[in-house]
């Protein structure tokens, strides 16, 4: 297969095939966590070919290797997965923002490859069950001043925690094991005095332990 030249623009899909190749490359031990960070914000604002060949020319395979990089299995939303959709992505990111309120993302929609904002004295539901994602690794950014934050995550997401929490918490329950290079959800900034929750797939609330709900 020839290589694009240089001055061509790239698309979200190849922007993910290097991403794939990059979170491979950390799962392998080959780049560290610093490196892998540096390496996919450039393939974020990367626009032409020649922008990311540089982010994996040590990566590649060696002369009569094949380079396999890993897709995530094909599965409708609803049905126990989720659906990565870079055609329909954004370049703009998603501000998630409560102060003495409540955010809300739920139903049918997109999560962006990166989520802003600030909650403080309020809170925000994300359910991300019917969402379709932007990426496959969409980054979380909003700080948590004595708020929180509640994530409904469907079978088949993996949720990676790099928040830095004073007097919070971060608490995942009802999780279950994910394949690898399965689509990613990134927690990053400042949790303090107060929560972010993530809920799995086997979670179960009070009215359901109860017999309540379904």
């Amino acid at each position: 297969m020839s290589t694009p030249s240089p001055e061509i623009r790239c698309a979200d899909a190849d922007r993910n095939l290097v991403a794939e190749l990059l979170n491979t490359a950390y799962a392998d031990g080959r780049i560290t966590h610093e490196e892998l960070e540096e390496r996919l914000d450039a393939t974020w604002r990367a626009r032409t070919f020649g922008d990311l060949t540089p982010l994996t020319e040590d990566l590649m395979p060696a002369p009569g290797q094949t380079l396999r990089l890993p897709a995530p299995a094909p599965m409708a939303a609803g049905a126990g997965g989720v659906v990565v959709d870079p055609s329909g992505a954004s370049d703009q990111p998603d501000n998630l923002v409560g102060v003495l309120s409540t955010a809300r993302r739920e139903g049918s929609w997109r999560l962006r490859r990166r989520t802003t904002g600030f909650i403080m004295l309020g809170d925000a539901k994300i359910d991300l069950t019917q969402a379709v994602f932007d990426a496959h690794e969409c980054i979380v950014t909003v700080p948590v001043v004595m708020g929180d934050i509640k994530i409904k995550v469907p079978q088949g997401v993996h949720v990676r925690d790099e928040t830095t929490c004073v007097m919070g918490e971060v608490t995942m329950k009802g999780m279950v094991p994910t394949p690898p290079h399965a689509p990613t959800v990134v927690l990053r900034g400042l949790v303090l005095l107060g929560e972010i929750k993530v809920l799995g797939p086997q979670h179960q609330g009070l009215g359901q332990r109860l017999g309540l709900t379904r």
